[in-house]
């Protein structure tokens, strides 16, 4: 089941999205694809973007991770700052690895529709490109402005603010923070 707070759909910017908050808490502090049967579950999870996904894929388990921290590296620069050499290289890199092609869909001929396919490359390399490819998307599109890290502590995943003024990732992590500070204050008091 794909995460809540990262996405209402399954989009290509959701997969970034999901992906780069892999990695959870105050420093790091919870990995949610420290191993190999972890990623596969993750790649599971997000089925319904990747298609079928061979178990050997979650074997590349260093390459995600590589990729993740790229991502990482990226969505907490993204506010303006200029983005590191390295994590641009990496990602783009990535994306690069397996040629795309636009192809026409025609399930139903009322509606017609681009799908964009990749060819020529390993199945871990098709997914890893897609990855890539939705944080290129997020970062050289407009979803950029709206794109924050939650500060909720234990949260730190990465989001699209749908409204003004919006901090948290959910509405739950917003709840525990002010929760949090009422308990805080009372026991001052």
């Amino acid at each position: 089941m794909p995460d809540p707070r990262i996405a209402r759909e399954a989009s290509p910017v959701a997969l970034a999205l999901a992906f780069a908050s892999t990695i959870r808490g105050s420093e790091g502090s919870r990995d949610e694809i420290s191993s190999a049967a972890d990623l596969g579950a993750w790649l599971e999870r997000h089925r319904d973007i990747l298609g079928d996904v061979e178990p050997e894929v979650a074997l590349r388990l260093a390459d995600f991770r590589v990729l993740r921290e790229a991502i990482r590296t990226l969505f907490l620069t993204a506010a303006g700052e200029r983005f590191p050499a390295e994590a641009v290289r990496a990602v783009n890199e990535v994306s690069a690895a397996v040629p795309t092609h636009l192809r026409l869909v025609v399930s139903d001929p009322r509606e017609p529709k681009a799908a964009l396919e990749s060819g020529g490359g390993s199945r871990t390399a098709e997914i890893l490109a897609a990855v890539a490819r939705s944080a290129i998307g997020i970062l050289g599109g407009p979803e950029r402005a709206g794109l924050r890290a939650c500060p909720a502590p234990r949260c730190g995943s990465f989001f699209i603010t749908t409204r003004a003024g919006q901090v948290w990732c959910s509405s739950a992590c917003g709840n525990r923070v002010r929760v949090a500070r009422h308990h805080s204050r009372t026991i001052r008091s």
